[in-house]
């Protein structure tokens, strides 16, 4: 009896940092290749600020960045590593019940689909799509619109 409580405790022990595919994000600035992470802020000023922050701590050529004042989607913006042209950085922050949610996501620079949302009457998407998006700079990249509600 006590061997199964030890290895299902070991086994929940285990399953436990797998079951979040986002880090929340530290004080510490994150650098491109440090993983994927997350940060809840409560104001559009913070996310501004916390999105130049992290450009300016890893030196990204950034160029005319946009930010969305009261939008749904307030930021969204790829840079793709230049050494290794395989992997992209995405930073975006949708705008949530009480504030935003800042997502930074380092993956390989493919297709990639990150979620759909309301702006008005009209849907949207968010995709990243490495054949539209080529920029070698921090750049904006926009929704596409799905259907006119």
């Amino acid at each position: 009896m006590k061997a199964i409580i030890f290895i299902a405790m070991l086994l929940f022990g285990a399953a436990s940092p797998l079951r979040a595919q986002y880090e929340k994000m530290n004080e510490d600035f994150i650098e491109v290749g440090a993983g994927n992470f997350f940060v809840h802020l409560d104001k559009e000023a913070d996310v501004k600020k916390l999105v130049n922050s992290v450009i300016k701590a890893n030196r990204f050529p950034s160029d005319s960045l946009v930010f969305n004042k009261g939008k749904n989607v307030y930021f969204s913006a790829y840079f793709v590593n230049p050494s290794d042209d395989q992997f992209v950085y995405i930073i975006h922050a949708e705008r949530a019940l009480e504030g935003y949610e800042l997502y930074f996501l380092y993956c390989i620079n493919s297709l990639c689909y990150h979620f759909e949302y309301e702006e008005g009457k009209d849907l949207y998407q968010l995709v990243y799509d490495p054949e539209k998006n080529k920029s070698k700079v921090m750049t904006s990249f926009s929704s596409t619109l799905v259907e006119k509600l």
